[in-house]
């Protein structure tokens, strides 16, 4: 029997075997089924993941990248003053907030390999013209429509991931997909290194280089994704998947609540801005965006403040990314293995909590480097176990889209609270920074813990009224959505 779960009905199939247009008939159990099952999960793993993984390893690196540059003369070269480079910062945030929802909308009507696509190719043109920058509002331009253009990736990858993976299947791939971010931080550095010592030139600043060199591979990829990004089971190609294995594709989606008739329902609209789950996890993501946020603005101080030289400093920007790379994959594994989302949401803001209270009562600047690997530890794993968690509970196309859209808007919002807070304060003693950066984890924990309390409460008490969930066919899920039902199906079980 294919991998079931006592979660819910959205990781089982229907009870009858699947034929498809061709005539493929395909069992509904035993072992031939677990072996297709296992050849198609296996392809998607060698295929989807990575591919969406380097994407948004492009996407951390040239939104990133300007911490790199700091450390390599940006500000001279640019002229900037007083507070303008985290005034920069903060533009970005406001482009990637306001494109959120409107890029779910152009996500239902147009294939997610073109919006993902072009998206990329138009902050990769922005993110290689910040090369040409020379004042502060060429800077504050390129930031902005970078940021709104960047926001068709990241969002999107939940959606497409939960046509191919089930409910429990999907932290371990999310974390393969956005650990990518935080390896971007690694890498990252590693390119600046290797700019700073081996790339001299004449007429480009080793910045200037930087940018150039991470922003023209993204503008490349992005139009090799128009046409090999897999948009759904449907569209799977004969050379990649078997007739056999392309119907079991295809019967999975369908089984996750991936079976809207419709092209946008304006009823799941409303019922994901009415959801509370959603509100208790915009909260959460609140609290994980502003020390997110601020991450990147107080490690290049932490680094330049331990006396290395410029190329020497680039490099020991790596060792917080490797360790929360780590902690990334170790977190998202065990969640899917115990299908528990808060509790490691919980476990990872403690563990940046920590951090923080290491940067707080140390003016040891060795310590404070300590204390910020400790924060990356605990912050990057949230990012794909908060997304997966919203995915796995919101039933209905648009109403994952749009649950997802409200996480990242929210969250951003208040983003550019994160690159404010160390301005006009004296480093690496940033209390107030450091301070407000720990009372959002303790939200996060606090948050945290109460939805899954709140979930697993309601799973109690759909098990005593409704019994064992009932397996759901496709054509039931359908009625489902269609009486705008959505996860508040007797039959629906929630992650906690």
């Amino acid at each position: 029997m294919e991998e079931k779960t006592t979660i819910g009905p959205s990781d089982s199939l229907a009870s009858e075997a699947g034929k498809n247009s061709e005539g493929v008939v395909v069992p509904a159990s035993g072992p031939e089924r677990e072996a297709i099952v296992k050849r198609l999960k296996l392809k998607l793993d060698l295929r989807l993941v990575p591919y969406l993984a380097l994407l948004y390893l492009f996407n951390a690196l040239d939104r990133g990248n300007i911490g790199n540059a700091r450390l390599a003369g940006f500000e001279a070269g640019t002229k900037l003053s007083g507070n303008d480079f985290y005034n920069a910062l903060s533009f970005f945030y406001f482009g990637y907030t306001i494109s959120q929802i409107p890029n779910m909308f152009i996500l239902k009507r147009v294939t997610p390999s073109v919006l993902v696509g072009v998206t990329m190719i138009l902050w990769g043109i922005c993110s290689t013209s910040m090369a040409a920058a020379k004042s502060y509002s060429g800077l504050v331009a390129a930031r902005f429509f970078m940021g709104v253009f960047e926001a068709g990736v990241g969002p999107a990858a939940p959606i497409i991931l939960s046509f191919f993976y089930l409910r429990h299947e999907l932290a371990w791939r999310a974390a393969l997909f956005y650990g990518s971010s935080t390896f971007a931080g690694a890498f990252g550095g590693l390119i600046a290194y290797g700019v700073a010592t081996n790339l001299a030139h004449e007429k480009l600043a080793a910045w200037q280089l930087l940018f150039i060199i991470e922003g023209i591979p993204t503008i490349a990829l992005g139009f090799i994704t128009i046409f090999v990004l897999p948009n759904s089971p449907e569209s799977l190609e004969r050379w990649f998947v078997t007739p056999e294995e392309k119907q079991v594709a295809i019967e999975r989606s369908r089984s996750g609540h991936n079976a809207d008739s419709s092209l946008i329902d304006k009823r799941q609209l409303w019922a994901a801005l009415k959801d509370y789950k959603n509100i208790f996890t915009c909260l959460i993501y609140i609290g994980l965006n502003i020390p997110l946020a601020s991450f990147t603005s107080f490690l290049p101080t932490i680094v330049k403040l331990m006396g290395y030289t410029e190329a020497t400093a680039q490099l020991m920007t790596v060792p917080p990314y490797a360790c929360a790379i780590v902690c990334v994959f170790a977190m998202c594994w065990n969640s899917d293995r115990t299908q528990r989302r808060g509790y490691h949401v919980a476990a990872s803001a403690t563990l940046a909590c920590l951090g923080y209270i290491l940067l707080i009562s140390s003016s040891n600047i060795k310590a404070n480097y300590t204390g910020a690997c400790f924060v990356a530890m605990g912050l990057y794993p949230i990012v794909p176990l908060m997304l997966s968690w919203v995915a796995n509970n919101n039933v209905g196309h648009t109403k994952r889209a749009i649950s997802i859209a409200m996480l990242n808007t929210f969250g951003q919002c208040f983003a550019t609270v994160g690159t404010q807070i160390y301005k006009n304060k004296t480093a690496p003693r940033f209390f107030m920074g450091y301070g407000v950066c720990l009372a959002f984890t303790v939200v996060m924990i606090v948050f945290s813990l109460a939805l899954s309390f709140v979930l697993n409460r309601e799973n109690n008490r759909r098990d005593a009224e409704h019994g064992t969930p009932k397996v759901l066919s496709s054509e039931e899920q359908q009625a489902a959505i269609d009486g705008g039902i959505y996860d508040n199906h007797p039959s629906f079980r929630y992650f906690i």
